[in-house]
Order: C-alpha cells, then sequence, then structure tokens
C-alpha cells in the first residue's frame, strides 16, 4: 500500500475527534487519546479476503465506527436507517450506486437490509481519493468490475436523535 493513506488516516482521526467532541463535555467522558494506525497496519488488517472482501474495525466509539475494507468483488445493496457512510477511496476503482428503489432485500437486524436490486439510483465512479457521503436511508451498493480490487476507509456515524426523529 502506498504511503498516500496517511494524511487521509489523519482525516479520520481528525473526523473521529471532532465528532466525539461535539455535545459532550469534560466532566461527562473521561480523557480520550487519538489513535494512529500506520499505513502498513492498515494494509495488513485487509491483506487476505475471504469471498472477495476483507473487513477490519479500526476504531469505534459512540460517534462513529471507522472501518479499512478491501474489495475484490462487488458487494451486495446496503441500506441503513440510522447510519450515515463516508467512503474514502485509497486505490482502486468502484462504482457505487446510491438511491433508488430496492426491491428483494431482506431484514439482517432492525434498521438495516441487504441484498436485492436497487432500480433508478446515482452511479457515482470512485477512484484513489475520492469522498462519497451516503445520507442514512440511502439504498447503496458497491460493484467492481472483474479482476479489479478497491481498498477504502468507512466511517459509519450514527444519526442524529433529532433527524432521525423526523424520519
Amino acid at each position: 500500500m502506498s504511503t498516500s493513506l496517511r494524511p487521509h488516516v489523519f482525516a479520520v482521526a481528525t473526523v473521529l475527534v471532532a465528532l466525539g467532541a461535539a455535545g459532550t463535555s469534560a466532566a461527562e467522558e473521561p480523557r480520550r487519546l487519538a489513535l494512529y494506525v500506520s499505513a502498513a497496519q492498515l494494509a495488513g488488517y485487509v491483506k487476505l479476503t475471504e469471498n472477495g472482501v476483507a473487513l477490519h474495525q479500526v476504531a469505534t466509539d459512540p460517534s462513529a465506527t471507522t472501518l479499512i475494507i478491501r474489495r475484490d468483488k462487488s458487494g451486495e445493496v446496503e441500506v441503513h436507517t440510522l447510519i450515515n457512510d463516508i467512503f474514502v477511496v485509497e486505490s482502486g476503482h468502484a462504482t457505487v450506486t446510491v438511491g433508488g428503489e430496492v426491491k428483494d432485500n431482506h431484514e439482517i437486524r432492525p434498521t438495516e437490509w441487504r441484498g436485492g436490486e436497487i432500480a433508478g439510483g446515482q452511479n457515482f465512479e470512485l477512484g484513489a481519493g475520492d469522498v462519497l457521503l451516503i445520507p442514512a436511508g440511502l439504498p447503496h451498493k458497491v460493484s467492481l468490475r472483474a479482476g479489479e480490487s478497491c481498498l477504502y476507509v468507512t466511517i459509519k456515524t450514527p444519526v442524529r436523535a433529532a433527524a432521525a426523529d423526523s424520519r
């Protein structure tokens, strides 16, 4: 893996700290420390795929979950009504379809569905350095061409209580 992921790691840590600090005070929460994960460590987490995907949870707290994901094949349609996704692509290429109508999906847990097909969504062609923000509730699917691979960081953030109440 190139060292180009290092600025993304810094950005991820900055986002996690900023999101975690919002709405809390020092008296409400124990002192938090920054988390640094080198590009070599990230690459090691997703070196081997199983069924075309490798995923490792890098960090989690009440404000966000950060994952490093390597895909060697297309994923399935996802819909989660209480979680936003932020994709930051490190290397490779993927087409991410967002929005539209989903048919034939199934609930895997409350507020989260998988599978089926998207009709009428918008396609985003992502490559190294691109960022895609997917608000909660929008169906999305990561697709790869045969023989391609994509390495990306996903930051999952919960919907704010006021926004969740309006759904």
